[in-house]
């Protein structure tokens, strides 16, 4: 079993934690809401799981309500969904890194500044040109790993210049608290670019909705 897999119901609270978003745990299961207001239940399961049929029919009953499935088997993860009437509606790729291997220090354009803040439990790095933020990422601990998230890139940033130096920052922050693994859900346009930094798929990140509908 990967990293990934046993450590599941420690890492999915962090990377809703990093997204802004609040989590309990249900069963292997993780049911994700939104920090305020309301909104339809969001579950994340592993595929296959114990719990995961339990979570789908929540999301099934529920209009508006998304699954989302972590998985080393795509295949059967998208088949279990269309039983369960589910309709696709993002992937990701879930990377994971150990500090060790990834750079640590980053490189900033001219007249840029950046800063490292707690906020919410996660470490927040934030990078400012001319008193405005133009870059923000957030790293949330959670045992015995970390899980880096919520990227915002203000503008167009097609080599990826704001983009590493936040990840590279929060890679440092990792190592300095010794945390031995990092992981990292991305688009997978990104993959070989995070590859290249020293990066290494080991999922896929699957996400269903309930259609419109009666």
């Amino acid at each position: 079993m990967g990293s990934w897999q046993s450590g599941f119901t420690q890492w999915a609270p962090a990377w809703a934690a990093v997204r802004g978003l609040s989590s309990t745990r249900d069963g292997d299961a993780v049911k994700i809401t939104p920090a305020r207001g309301s909104a339809p239940p969001q579950y994340v399961a592993t595929w296959p799981g114990r719990d995961t049929p339990r979570a789908a029919a929540a999301v099934a009953g529920h209009r508006g309500s998304h699954l989302t499935l972590v998985t080393d088997d795509a295949e059967t993860a998208q088949e279990f969904a269309a039983r369960q009437g589910l309709a696709p509606l993002s992937r990701l790729a879930l990377l994971t890194a150990y500090p060790s291997d990834l750079p640590q220090a980053p490189q900033l354009p001219d007249g840029a500044e950046l800063s490292l803040a707690l906020a919410g439990g996660c470490s927040v790095v934030e990078i400012t040109a001319f008193g405005d933020t133009v870059a923000r990422g957030r790293m949330a601990p959670a045992d015995g790993l970390a899980v880096l998230g919520g990227l915002y890139i203000r503008r167009a940033d097609p080599d990826h210049t704001m983009e590493s130096a936040v990840v590279t920052a929060l890679t440092g922050e990792a190592a300095a608290t010794e945390v031995p693994m990092i992981l990292m859900p991305a688009l997978p346009k990104s993959v070989p670019w995070y590859g290249r930094q020293g990066w290494s798929p080991t999922a896929a990140v699957l996400t269903f909705m309930r259609p419109a509908g009666p």
